[in-house]
């Protein structure tokens, strides 16, 4: 047994189908069959049952997942080690973010990370969470930055921050409504929102489910630029967190208003995957983000 079997078991384990871990693993899917069949013929046992939609763990197989996790996440263990060691921070680093945080603290951070770790390779992918972990899930990212929810599968989280939600309206000089804003009103609107199967909107709908308040946004828009580009030209209203919209509110481009009755708390986490621990140059990252994000909420220069 080499660690490509294992590397090849784990994949085929999560995605329960040849094509997708294969796509996965970017190898050919004979190649990916060849090495688990090899590694069921060496040991004379049975991993995986197949049928016409993919295949299914035996017993057997499923015991093993638990195994070879370990020893995939030794082995990071140990090339992380031996990277660290070297004093030099390099290597690569792919990471996924959502609208809010990529719009709000990200150039600065970018900036400063660079500068102080001129060898690390930088590649940022913006979407929103659902396609995040989708994504990590598939092996893509290093880590991605991700609301936190109930579905988030077989990866390890930590938390990041925690914002809550504002209703966004355009700027008009003179005008000072209240700092706050009852969710009963929100319904007096026109509204543009995310679409459904966004983890944002999900939470605003769960939230307000509880106070028998159902919106319906005259516009859903799965993007985040439009939107507040929108709502500042316009009448529009839209529902984001506090952290997507407060240095425009700031520098008076947009308004912003705290939702209570309820309030809505969004909390922000790190998901990584569960065999994986984030490297020493993840963690940096990590650290200058969460430092940028903190100064933002806290009107900090």
């Amino acid at each position: 047994m080499d660690l490509r079997q294992i590397e090849y078991f784990v994949a085929l384990y999560d995605e329960r189908s040849v094509t997708k871990a294969a796509t996965r693993l970017n190898v050919v899917q004979p190649a990916l069959s060849m090495q688990i069949s090899r590694l069921e013929r060496t040991f004379k046992t049975k991993l995986f049952d197949r049928n016409s939609r993919g295949v299914v763990p035996t017993d057997v197989g499923r015991t093993f997942y638990g195994i070879c996790q370990k020893i995939l996440g030794d082995v990071d263990e140990a090339r992380r080690y031996l990277r660290d060691a070297s004093g030099k921070i390099a290597g690569s680093l792919t990471i996924g973010l959502m609208p809010s945080v990529a719009n709000s603290v990200l150039p600065g951070v970018l900036a400063l990370y660079k500068a102080e770790y001129p060898d690390v390779t930088l590649r940022i992918v913006e979407a929103y969470s659902g396609s995040l972990l989708d994504q990590l899930n598939s092996g893509k990212f290093d880590l991605a930055i991700v609301n936190n929810s109930s579905s988030l599968g077989r990866i390890a989280i930590t938390p990041l921050f925690r914002d809550y939600l504002v209703l966004v309206t355009r700027y008009q000089p003179g005008k000072r409504p209240p700092a706050e804003i009852s969710s009963s009103r929100l319904q007096d609107f026109r509204l543009v929102l995310p679409s459904q199967r966004q983890g944002m909107r999900a939470l605003v709908d769960s939230m307000l489910a509880s106070k028998g308040i159902k919106l319906q946004p005259e516009i859903e828009l799965d993007s985040l630029g439009p939107t507040i580009e929108l709502v500042r030209e316009s009448d529009w209203a839209t529902i984001l967190p506090i952290v997507a919209v407060k240095q425009a509110a700031d520098r008076k481009m947009l308004r912003c208003q705290r939702i209570v009755d309820p309030e809505i708390p969004r909390e922000v986490i790190v998901a990584t995957p569960i065999t994986r621990a984030p490297t020493l140059a993840a963690e940096l990252f990590l650290k200058i983000l969460k430092t940028a994000v903190t100064k933002l909420l806290e009107g900090k220069p």
